[in-house]
């Protein structure tokens, strides 16, 4: 087969060996630009990481979507441990329905109805009976955990599409079953 081929590429013309030549050499120069760029980007993030993590955060989540967002938001924000501070992408207040709404990407529901309200270290919800419960919060994966003072957890599923959070799938403190909640206020 070998000699197939060299016989092919000795039966093209000058012009044409001189073509097949400069392009397997483009090809080359691309993947090495290639190689290049990516090495750049990586130190370009690596710096941006230690020195504007806000910035770093939205780029990553924009660039390689929620979840990855996720991972490095509770390392660099603390969240690998319960703590009081809300995750900022969980501050305000969230419409809890009985079923899924479809709505277009970042357009949050008419109505405000039934609201549950997460702000620093407290859970208010209209099962609360318009008091708050002191919470904590914590990162697991592309779930958070809220714990309330008395050491109950409740998992909050975080349904992210690509780089942008759609909503939330959790079974709220004085319900029996899962609702979804979508952001309405902040």
């Amino acid at each position: 087969m070998a000699a197939i081929r060299i016989r092919r590429i000795q039966g093209l013309s000058r012009g044409e060996r001189i073509a097949v030549g400069i392009s397997l050499i483009a090809i080359a120069a691309y993947f090495l630009l290639l190689r290049h760029l990516d090495g750049r980007a990586e130190i370009y993030f690596r710096d941006l990481r230690e020195n504007d993590p806000a910035t770093y955060l939205t780029n990553l989540r924009e660039a390689q979507g929620f979840e990855a967002y996720l991972a490095e938001y509770a390392v660099l924000e603390g969240f690998d441990e319960f703590r009081p501070q809300t995750p900022g992408f969980l501050v305000g207040r969230w419409t809890m329905r009985e079923s899924p709404l479809r709505l277009t990407p970042g357009q949050g529901p008419d109505t405000c109805s039934d609201p549950a309200v997460f702000e620093y270290g407290l859970y208010m919800s209209p099962e609360a009976a318009r008091t708050s419960t002191p919470v904590q919060y914590r990162l697991e994966g592309t779930d958070v955990l809220m714990r309330d003072y008395s050491d109950r957890v409740y998992p909050i599923s975080l349904i992210a599409y690509g780089a942008q959070l759609d909503h939330l799938e959790f079974t709220p403190p004085g319900r029996e079953s899962p609702v979804y909640a979508y952001l309405c206020g902040r």
